[in-house]
């Protein structure tokens, strides 16, 4: 089984990131292999239904993109919220996707905010973009506002409760992918 984790943050020192490599172990725990794909580290242009102006460095990490959710059987997605929905890396990133990479996988969201105010709008909106992509979300979500208190210097998650919460998400995703058998390797 392969998780695939998309970072939808740019920043080098992303909570969000620092989040979902939390669900990510703990979606290895449960048995699966997992990948963190960080979005700063690839060359996606904005999404063009027409894609000949694209560089050759564009085309390879469409590709790249592509093929890692190609091999995936279920996701993590994590987002910051920003003006209340998802970071435009994590939407675009998206847009070069398509039904056939999530139909049919598991999928869990993780989400951060800068302010108080509990980025749930941005679980949500993803929540209809992966409804849309024929994904199946598990029904619970880590949503972390003020995310910048609750990560110490070094990027470690300082709330106990909260990274087992993000670790159960990973799991919960390995479970509901393996429910729907749609899982490629054992």
């Amino acid at each position: 089984m392969n998780v695939l984790g998309i970072s939808g943050s740019l920043r080098a020192a992303s909570t969000a990131r620092a989040a979902l490599a939390l669900a990510l172990e703990g979606a290895a725990a449960a048995g699966a292999k997992t990948e963190l794909l960080d979005l700063r580290e690839l060359d996606l242009p904005l999404y063009d239904d027409d894609q000949a102006r694209y560089t050759p460095a564009n085309r390879a990490a469409v590709a790249r993109l592509q093929a890692a959710a190609e091999a995936a059987d279920a996701f993590v997605l994590a987002s910051p919220e920003y003006h209340g929905g998802p970071s435009g890396v994590l939407k675009n990133a998206l847009d070069h996707l398509a039904g056939r990479h999530f139909r049919g996988k598991a999928a869990g969201l993780v989400t951060v905010a800068g302010g108080r105010v509990s980025p749930v709008t941005t679980a949500h909106m993803l929540r209809i973009i992966l409804r849309q992509l024929h994904a199946y979300v598990v029904p619970q979500q880590v949503a972390l506002p003020e995310a910048e208190k609750l990560f110490d210097a070094a990027g470690s998650l300082t709330d106990a409760e909260q990274a087992q919460r993000l670790r159960e998400l990973g799991a919960e995703v390995v479970r509901l992918a393996r429910a729907l058998g749609q899982v490629t390797d054992a």
